[in-house]
């Protein structure tokens, strides 16, 4: 059932760009319309039809933890296991003994469109091992990702040519996707660009904005696009 779906949120990294904002609070737990982003992310995973989570942590890990005991969550997780920091790809070799042959893993400081209806990413189809989701629709972020019938066939932080499309922090996995990660400190952007070159991430295209509060300005956009969403209701 899609209820029981694994959604992996990587909840890890030091949140540098959001400076003062996050020196004592972890991005996840930064207020997004009057609550904390990890409870906007679970409400949200809810309503799109999945069930149970996993948090990959890191840095300031302890109120995450703390948080989601208090709320009663149903929830494991995982700490990244390279000094300093695994990386987001590290974080998932981490994670391992807790995943299962497939899952979905959102980036924790990616809120996405109110609009936005489940059921959300199928598992990619072997011999894929990766599904992301892209957007024409993330204002101020350069297209970074090259679709290609149905397929990513180049990822690019810096923007490959051709790419029109924009990397929504939320992609489906198998288990035979940590084959890929190699030992050590590792990030998604260096793995996407892999598995794209030897034809392994398929892509799905939503509609909608998707909002990454990385930064205080776009923390304060999401703010006020969520406390809207909240008055509509």
């Amino acid at each position: 059932m899609q209820s029981e779906r694994l959604v992996v949120f990587l909840a890890g990294g030091r949140a540098t760009r959001l400076e003062e904002h996050a020196t004592d609070t972890p991005k996840a737990l930064q207020p997004v319309a009057g609550a904390p982003l990890l409870d906007h992310l679970i409400a949200e995973a809810v309503r799109l039809g999945f069930g149970r989570f996993h948090l990959a942590l890191g840095h300031l890990y302890e109120p995450i933890v703390e948080h989601l005991r208090a709320r009663g969550v149903d929830f494991t997780w995982s700490i990244d296991d390279v000094d300093g920091g695994a990386g987001t790809a590290g974080a998932l070799r981490a994670a391992a003994d807790h995943l299962p042959d497939e899952f979905v893993v959102w980036l924790a400081d990616t809120l996405p469109p109110a609009s936005l209806r489940g059921p959300l990413l199928p598992a990619p189809t072997a011999p894929a091992v990766a599904r992301m989701a892209v957007s024409e629709q993330v204002p101020d972020v350069t297209p970074n990702v090259t679709v290609r019938d149905g397929r990513v066939t180049a990822y690019d932080k810096q923007s490959p040519a051709g790419a029109t499309h924009v990397d929504a922090g939320l992609y489906a996995l198998t288990r035979d996707v940590l084959a890929h990660v190699p030992d050590g400190r590792s990030d998604l952007e260096q793995l996407w660009p892999a598995l794209a070159e030897q034809g392994l991430m398929e892509a799905e295209v939503l509609n909608g904005r998707f909002f990454d509060i990385g930064t205080p300005g776009r923390l304060a956009v999401a703010d006020r696009e969520y406390r809207a969403v909240s008055e509509r209701a």
